[in-house]
Parts: C-alpha cells; sequence; structure tokens
C-alpha cells in the first residue's frame, strides 16, 4: 500500500487505482495555466477526476481516467505550446477506483441492518460491498478471491515442505508439528494442524516467497493458516474456505477504513490484532453461523488482542511474530466457538474499532516497529542482528 505524494514539488495524491496522466508545463503564468488546462481537458473529454497545479511559473495537470488516454490525444496534448513532457501510469491495484462510488455500507452496524432485512450471510454481503466497490460482477469478486485461496494454499504446502534463506533468523519448524503429532507427543486438537499451517506461510515469507499480505506480510499466517488448516481438518471444500475469506475480508474493510494495517501506526493490534478478528469471523462463516455471529466474534478477537505492541527482533518480521501469529489463530478460534455457542460480546464491533484506533496512537514510538522498545533492543537481539550482518558481509 503506497501512495505518491509529491512530484518535482507539487502535491499529488497517486495509489495506483487509476490510469493517471501527468502533463507537465513549463514557463507558464496563471491565466495562460488556465486556458491550456481548459483546452487539455477539453481534448480529454471523460475523465473521474483532474488536479491542475501550478509552481513558480511551472505546471502539473494530473489527469485520473478508468482507461488509458489513446495515443492520438496524448500526442495532441504534446503538440499543445508549453506542454512540457506528459507520462501515463497505469495502475497497479486489481480493482481500480472511480468518481461517484457508492457501496450498500460503510460501518459494522449498517451492513448488519442489511443482512437482517435482506437475510444475507457475511459472505453474500462481502460480494455485494466488492461488487459495488469494484465495478464487477458477484462472480468475478468470487473468482477473484477463489484464486487468492489457491495462492495460499500453494504457499502453505511451500512452506511445509521446508524453505531455506541466508537473511533470517529462523530456519524451516513447520514439519515438526507433523512429526511429534505422529508420535503423540504433543496435545492433541484442530490447533496443532494450524499452528503448522501459520508457520509454515511465515516461513514462505521469510525465504521471500510469494505470500498473500492478509492483512500484512508480517500477519500473513493468521488468515490462511487459520481458515485452511481448519478446512482441511473438518473437511470443508475450496468453495467453503473463499466463502470463509469472503467473511474475513468485509471485516477487513471496516479495519482499514477505521485505523488501517501499519504497526508503525497502531502497534501489531492492528496486523496480527486485526488478522485474529478476520479470521474469527471467517470461522463463523466456515461454521455456517450467523452474520451477527461472525461480526461478533470479530469483535470479541479485537477487544482479546488490544495494545499488542510491534518489536521485532534483529529487523527481522520473525521473532516474536511467529508467535504472535499463531496466538492470533488460537484466539481466533476461542472466540468463534464462544460466538458461535452464544457468547455476548458485550461491546460491539463499531465501538471496539474505534476503541483499536484510540489505542493504537497511545502507544510510544518505540513500540510500534521501530526497534527502539521490547524485544527489539534485548542484548540477544543485537547478537543476532550483528551475526545476520556479518554473515551477509561475508556472502
Amino acid at each position: 500500500m503506497i501512495e505518491v505524494q509529491e512530484i518535482d514539488g507539487f502535491e499529488v495524491e497517486i495509489s495506483g487505482d487509476f490510469y493517471e496522466t501527468l502533463i507537465f508545463l513549463n514557463n507558464i503564468d496563471e491565466n495562460v495555466f488556465k486556458q491550456k488546462a481548459d483546452e487539455i481537458i477539453t481534448l480529454i473529454g471523460d475523465f473521474d477526476f483532474c488536479n491542475c497545479l501550478t509552481n513558480n511559473r511551472q505546471g502539473l495537470i494530473n489527469v485520473k481516467t478508468g482507461y488509458q488516454l489513446p495515443d492520438e490525444v496524448i500526442k495532441q496534448i504534446e503538440n499543445i505550446q508549453q506542454v512540457e513532457n506528459v507520462i501515463q501510469l497505469t495502475p497497479v491495484l486489481p480493482i481500480m477506483s472511480r468518481k461517484n462510488c457508492n457501496v450498500p455500507f460503510r460501518t459494522p452496524r449498517e451492513m448488519l441492518q442489511v443482512a437482517s432485512h435482506e437475510n444475507l450471510q457475511l459472505w453474500e454481503l462481502a460480494l455485494m460491498y466488492e461488487s459495488a466497490r469494484g465495478n464487477i460482477s458477484k462472480h468475478d469478486v468470487f473468482n477473484k478471491m477463489k484464486d487468492i485461496v489457491v495462492l495460499m494454499k500453494s504457499s502453505i504446502e511451500t512452506g511445509l515442505k521446508g524453505t531455506e534463506y541466508k537473511d533470517r533468523i529462523l530456519g524451516p519448524q513447520a514439519w515438526m508439528i507433523e512429526k511429534y503429532k505422529k508420535e503423540n507427543k504433543l496435545i492433541p486438537g484442530i490447533l496443532n494442524t494450524v499452528i503448522a499451517y501459520i508457520t509454515s506461510m511465515m516461513e514462505v515469507k521469510s525465504s521471500m516467497g510469494v505470500i498473500v499480505a492478509a492483512p500484512t506480510a508480517g500477519s500473513c499466517g493468521v488468515l490462511p493458516g487459520t481458515l485452511i488448516g481448519v478446512a482441511t481438518e473438518m473437511g470443508f471444500d475450496i468453495d467453503d474456505i473463499v466463502k470463509a475469506m469472503l467473511a474475513a475480508g468485509m471485516i477487513g474493510v471496516f479495519i482499514a477504513e477505521k485505523s488501517g494495517f501499519a504497526a508503525e501506526v497502531g502497534g501489531c493490534q492492528v496486523e496480527c490484532g486485526a488478522a485474529s478478528g478476520m479470521a474469527a469471523a471467517g470461522l463463523v462463516q466456515l461454521l455456517g453461523g450467523s452474520t451477527q455471529q461472525c461480526v461478533d466474534a470479530a469483535s470479541m478477537a479485537l477487544q482479546n488482542i488490544l495494545g499488542l505492541i510491534c518489536d521485532p527482533v534483529a529487523e527481522r518480521v520473525e521473532v516474536p511474530c511467529l508467535g504472535k501469529n499463531i496466538m492470533a489463530g488460537a484466539n481466533a478460534i476461542a472466540c468463534a466457538n464462544m460466538a458461535l455457542a452464544g457468547y455476548d460480546k458485550v461491546i460491539p464491533l463499531d465501538e471496539t474499532l474505534v476503541a483499536m484506533d484510540e489505542v493504537g496512537k497511545m502507544l510510544p514510538p518505540e513500540l510500534r516497529c521501530t526497534g527502539l522498545g521490547g524485544l527489539s533492543t534485548t542484548e540477544t537481539s543485537k547478537k543476532i542482528y550483528n551475526a545476520l550482518k556479518t554473515r551477509l558481509e561475508k556472502g
């Protein structure tokens, strides 16, 4: 998730969700610039947003569109006097934005009203939301999520086979769960598979393999490891997993809207914590729970994990990140069962999200992924950092 905020002294907002056309003008005063801008905008015709900026006799016209401007239009613009350069940027996000985009609901409370009125499950509400947000069919939304699930399953399988990479702290460990489970040396239960799957995903991440950052790279094990792990143990098929992942994603939308997912901003509660809330809702969906139960499970999971700090050892997202991912998975399972059994969440999700955002802002910078507090500053962490640095320097 990136945003270009400045180009050659001009303030812009470019997030990769539009076709962006940047038109630079040189040696121009404001009156002439306005005339040139009107001429250029007339040539372009259909656009979503246009920002016209001037700075010390320089000008920038930033046009956002849902399509790439035709070559003949670009050539006409380039031939306008005082146009110095035209640059086109293509979208990098899988779903583009657009002007006048309306979604069916914006808060958990509004969503629950829609669910009650139309008798919809959470995964169906996610389809409704994403279809409206992305201007694509519900069928396409479902298939896009299925592609993501397939990729997640592939990453887990890769991790279970073992991975290698020099610049990391932990070697392959996911295989150990299965080995000692077969030898009856572990406390039995579905959690063992979840632990192995979460570990395998984290190991693929740490070996620079292909993962889905859901919601982030540092918390990438929670959601797939928990949902796919439980689904595998209980015999659910891929479409069931897709529905569970859609439900989880809908909770993620609300978290993104309220606090975002960056530990640098809100601590690990908005990474592993967010993933735990999402996974809890996904598990309830997997087990056939109601939309209300999915939302309640998410709220309980987030309540349990408020204030979780981010303190990676040796500047690597491995320790204590692996343990926090596994803890988040276990928390999701517990909260899903609590919601399915009818436990009272007490604090609704809307209010829990506000509290999480407030707590994140209260955390000192030292505990927000800066390497300046917690386990990051221990003597062992420093030794590991220096050892890894020496190893890399020696090749």
